[in-house]
Formats: C-alpha cells, sequence, structure tokens
C-alpha cells in the first residue's frame, strides 16, 4: 500500500470543483472504501469562469455540485472546503495561496497529520492547474508523507510521467462517473463523459497489459515511511 497505516488521512487539493474527481475520483473511493480512509477536499475556487465571454456559473450551484459529488465518493460534506480565490486568477495570488494550503496542511488543530496528499501535475496548459501544483509544492517542502500528482483533460501529454498506476474496479469507476455527472452544470464540456473517463482508464491499463482492466495514473512527487 502506498500509505503503510490503517485508515489514512487524506487531503485532495484541486484548482476547480470536478478536478479532483477527474484526476483521482478512483483513487479516493478505493481509499475510502478498502482502507477507511478520512479525505478532505479542499477546492481553491468556486469553478465560477464560462467558457463564453461575459457569462458565469452560478456559484452556488457549483458549490453544492461540488459537495454532492465528494459525498458519492465516500467524504462527507464537512470534509469538502471550497475556498473564494479567482478562477482563471490564481496566476495573480503568490505567496498568499500558498500559506492558505500551509494553514490545512500543518493545522496543529487536527487529530493527526495527513498522511497522503493529491493535487495537481505541473504539466498542464490550464494557468490555474500550474499554480495551484507549485503552490501545493511549496507549501508542502516541509511535509514528510506521499505526495501523488494527477491528470486533468488539460495536463501536457508528453509531459506527464506516471510511475503510479491504481487499479480501479467495475464498481470504482462507476462511482467516479456518479461523482462526475453530480456536475450538472459542466455536463457539457466532453471531458465529463463516461466515454472519456473509461477510454482513458482503459488505455493506461492496456499500456500495462491489463486487459479489461481500468487505471487510474498518477506520478509520485514523494514518498515517506518513517
Amino acid at each position: 500500500m502506498i500509505v503503510p497505516v490503517d485508515s489514512p488521512h487524506v487531503l485532495a487539493i484541486g484548482a476547480h470543483p470536478d478536478d479532483i474527481e477527474i484526476g483521482a475520483g478512483g483513487l479516493v473511493h478505493r481509499l475510502i472504501q478498502e482502507h477507511n480512509a478520512v479525505v478532505h477536499f479542499l477546492i481553491l475556487t468556486e469553478g465560477i469562469q464560462h467558457p463564453k465571454e461575459g457569462e458565469f456559473y452560478d456559484r452556488s450551484k457549483r458549490r453544492k455540485e461540488s459537495v454532492l459529488s465528494a459525498q458519492l465518493l465516500g467524504v462527507p460534506a464537512r470534509n469538502v472546503e471550497v475556498l473564494e480565490f479567482p478562477d482563471c486568477g490564481l496566476h495573480e495570488l503568490g505567496h498568499q495561496l500558498i500559506r492558505t494550503i500551509e494553514s490545512r496542511v500543518h493545522d496543529d488543530k487536527r487529530p493527526r497529520p495527513f498522511d497522503m496528499i493529491l493535487t495537481h501535475s505541473g504539466e498542464d496548459t490550464h494557468a490555474d492547474h500550474r499554480e495551484a501544483h507549485e503552490a501545493s509544492i511549496s507549501a508542502l517542502r516541509n511535509y514528510l508523507g506521499t505526495v501523488l500528482l494527477y491528470q486533468s483533460p488539460s495536463t501536457k501529454p508528453n509531459s506527464f510521467h506516471p510511475t503510479l498506476f491504481v487499479n480501479l474496479p467495475e464498481e470504482a469507476i462507476r462511482q467516479k462517473d456518479r461523482a462526475l455527472q453530480a456536475h450538472a452544470s459542466q455536463q457539457n464540456k466532453e471531458f465529463m463523459k463516461i466515454a472519456r473517463t473509461v477510454g482513458l482508464a482503459t488505455g493506461w491499463a492496456l499500456f500495462h497489459h491489463l486487459t479489461g482492466k481500468y487505471c487510474e495514473a498518477f506520478e509520485i512527487y514523494k514518498w515517506f515511511w518513517l
């Protein structure tokens, strides 16, 4: 097991609502169902930026979608935190973003430290994803635990070098899809469709000759067994 403890505490960081589910929804589901993990979502923006200039998604709806989606993976609503940093504006925040992540990771009020942290891969064409990655890595410079980097639809294909592949049983990938469907406002986007979810997971499995299997892929940034 990548986390050598029982009932691991996990922090999943996403730049926007749905990022965590797209990149790591299957792993989150397995950690909760099979290892009794305690998972927290830290979502940096409300994801209100619309593809059409001058239009915005309803922020309250996006927040509700985030909570419902996380619950479908087994994450309780109280463990979902959606911040109000500007969507498509994370590049302007600098140390404020780093300090915010640090405050969640190194919170003295927590019953125990996080054993695993999930965040964006750095090689990404979306500026918010890159900033979330860089801020996470800076905030985790003194963190002695497992850090895994997940893939997004805008990750540069030739720059993502996964070294950890998590098998997703049929039930896990279906639950991942249900979590993605909970983001009802985003269903017109191709990367939210089950064909993409299954296709990518099948592709990673076939690359490793796992016929009839599904996989999520992660880069291991660091892993301590202390």
